[in-house]
């Protein structure tokens, strides 16, 4: 590749990599723009009659709407601070943000390694659902996933274990909240240093002229979801095209892991170092984690490469609402937003210990996200079954159902992500990540 080929490559991977930014903040904008202020009015009419439990659903389904959590924890803090929602309600709300913000991965797994579309669009949407996609979809709805279903087993499992019956991470944050304090002074410079490696601030400039141009929020996420087929479709041709080289033949495997390092790290340390600061820097594990799904459609990773990174990501994610709670040093409710956003952190790091300390749990995530990639892989609709089961179909039974029958089933469910793993075989998609990209992807 000659140094004029490969700048103008560059070049489309760097439009490319900005459409699909816009496309996540229009998403986001536009469904923050439909439910933001329905769900804050809800809370503030509301928070007082729920339990913890009730709350927990709450974040998902809010994060779930919104698209971001750092949005949905961001206003638990404030709204803390204010002294409106009590600290117990907003730490419920925390713990289900965290498994709402996998939904835009699982938005860009699915829009991955879309095949030829009929123009007839009954066909194309029956091409869509029921067409299946190959290996590369797999890999890609496997990187979208795991993040989720981490959180799902993780998240849970605290939250049934810990904290429900015993408040530990609540009593932990609060003693704690007030020693830290001082330490937070002056996050307002922390945030504008953000502010210029952040790709929000390069594209929220368009989503405003479009609400200033009074275009409807709908329309703006469909916008979103258009320009996230377009940069997809256009970043992973150009992406298998650098892989594979000027003339499409595929490259061997090691020449993929080594492209794979280069971007992830050679180390466990480094994979997870990685994604920590860029979701640091970006303020976003939904975007950090939905960068990485074309790729792996690609075959630059495998799932047990991804994972070290998405931990990373996990805990990068606080750092929104520790510094939310910190633009109110000195303030009357300053302890209270604080203790919520070191549940949050607590919380993360504490699921991201187990996950390492105990392998069999590692070992359940990568073994649902296995079944659940190869389903998708089969029938594309799986994943949109797991998407409305997780936002949709677990937290209307918490809110219909008594809170010790919800309970109980949440235990169930969490048994079986927890120990089928261990009694069937998951398909190996290490295995498969490790092929070179067929001839006929290209």
């Amino acid at each position: 590749m000659t140094a004029k080929t490969a700048g103008r490559t560059g070049l489309r991977l760097a439009l490319f990599a900005y459409v699909f930014f816009l496309s996540i903040e229009a998403m986001g904008s536009g469904m923050k723009a439909s439910f933001k202020d329905a769900l804050k009015t809800y809370l503030l009419e509301n928070a007082d009659t729920f339990t913890e439990l009730m709350s927990f659903v709450m974040g998902i389904i809010g994060t779930s709407l919104v698209q971001s959590s750092s949005t949905v924890t961001s206003m638990a803090v404030v709204l803390t601070q204010e002294g409106i929602v009590p600290i117990l309600i907003s730490i419920g709300i925390v713990h289900g943000a965290n498994l709402g913000t996998s939904v835009t991965s699982s938005i860009v797994a699915f829009f991955s390694d879309i095949p030829a579309l009929p123009r007839n669009p009954l066909a194309a949407i029956n091409t869509l659902l029921f067409t299946p996609r190959g290996e590369g979809f797999e890999r890609a709805v496997a990187t979208g996933v795991v993040h989720g279903l981490f959180n799902a087993v993780l998240v849970t499992l605290l939250l049934l274990c810990v904290e429900l019956p015993f408040g530990a991470i609540r009593r932990l944050s609060e003693a704690t909240a007030g020693i830290i304090g001082k330490s937070l002074e002056g996050s307002q410079t922390v945030m504008d240093i953000l502010s210029w490696v952040s790709p929000k601030t390069y594209t929220k400039p368009i989503i405003h002229v479009l609400f200033d141009l009074s275009v409807p929020a709908p329309i703006i996420v469909l916008l979103g979801f258009v320009l996230m087929f377009i940069a997809l479709r256009g970043f992973s041709r150009t992406m298998r095209v650098v892989v594979m080289g000027g003339r499409g033949e595929a490259t061997d495997t090691q020449s993929l892991e080594a492209i794979g390092d280069r971007l992830l790290g050679k180390t466990w340390l480094d994979t997870f170092a990685r994604g920590l600061i860029l979701t640091i820097l970006v303020q976003s594990s939904s975007a950090t984690t939905s960068m990485v799904v074309p790729l792996a459609a690609l075959g630059l990773f495998r799932i047990k490469r991804i994972l070290p990174f998405i931990l990373g990501a996990n805990i990068g994610t606080t750092t929104t609402a520790l510094i939310a709670a910190a633009s109110d040093v000195g303030g009357s409710g300053f302890e209270a937003g604080l203790t919520i956003a070191l549940a949050h952190f607590y919380l993360n790091t504490a699921a991201v210990f187990l996950v390492v300390a105990i392998p069999p749990l590692r070992d359940s995530v990568l073994g649902v996200t296995s079944w659940l990639a190869k389903a998708a892989g089969q029938r594309p609709i799986a994943l949109l079954g797991y998407l409305a089961t997780m936002a949709f179909i677990v937290p209307g039974a918490v809110f219909f159902l008594p809170t010790t029958v919800a309970t109980v089933m949440i235990a169930v469910l969490l048994a079986l992500l927890i120990v089928l793993p261990h009694l069937f075989t998951t398909p190996q998609l290490d295995q498969t990540a490790d092929e070179v990209i067929p001839k006929d992807a290209a």
